[in-house]
């Protein structure tokens, strides 16, 4: 699905971009959005809003069932050093707290939308988003998956970060992509 055309559209246009699958159908039975909402970057929480947005009104407008997805990771996991001092018990509790922390964030930004009329499944899954991310799009039948795509290398308009470029090899439903605000393309118009 994601060829050389789409993925440089990806990763320079500053509006989003819609990558249909060949093989997509006209209606949009289920639709996913990936948010992150654990971070104190307002850039980030905004970009949060924005997919949930397009999310949502796409799955209005389709009369989809709405899939919102976080992935997270194990604090202790994240911190070798850390994770290696610790008990298991100690690395049990600051997991589970870790955890719980995740479910709060991740509450807190559904509850910014209003999605009575929505059939919403929320997915709070342990692991890392760029396996969670695609397992679940299999899973769950999904026909498009709305997520940001966040530049975090130094080489601007190469690479549109590590979780999305994972995430768009290992699947083939259609894709829409949403940069944050203030996205600069390396793109130069003469």
């Amino acid at each position: 699905v994601f060829g050389s055309t789409s993925m440089h559209l990806m990763r320079k246009c500053p509006c989003p971009v819609w990558v249909m699958s060949p093989a997509q159908r006209h209606k949009h039975a289920r639709v996913l959005a990936a948010v992150d909402p654990v971070t104190s970057d307002e850039a980030h929480q905004a970009l949060n809003v924005k997919i949930m947005e397009l999310a949502i009104s796409l799955s209005r407008t389709e009369g989809s069932e709405l899939h919102v997805v976080h992935a997270w990771r194990p604090f202790t996991e994240r911190l070798v050093p850390l994770g290696s001092r610790l008990s298991q018990e100690e690395k049990e509790k600051v997991d589970q707290e870790w955890a719980a922390s995740h479910e709060c964030v991740f509450s807190e930004l559904l509850q910014k939308f209003d999605m009575q009329d929505l059939r919403v499944q929320a997915h709070l899954v342990k692991g890392e988003a760029g396996e969670i991310i695609p397992a679940l799009a299999r899973n769950k039948h999904i026909d498009v998956i709305v997520m940001g795509t966040v530049c975090r290398t130094g080489i601007a308009g190469l690479f549109i970060g590590n979780t999305a470029e994972k995430v768009l090899r290992r699947v083939n439903c259609s894709v829409l992509t949403v940069k944050p605000e203030g996205f600069a393309t390396p793109v130069k118009l003469e």
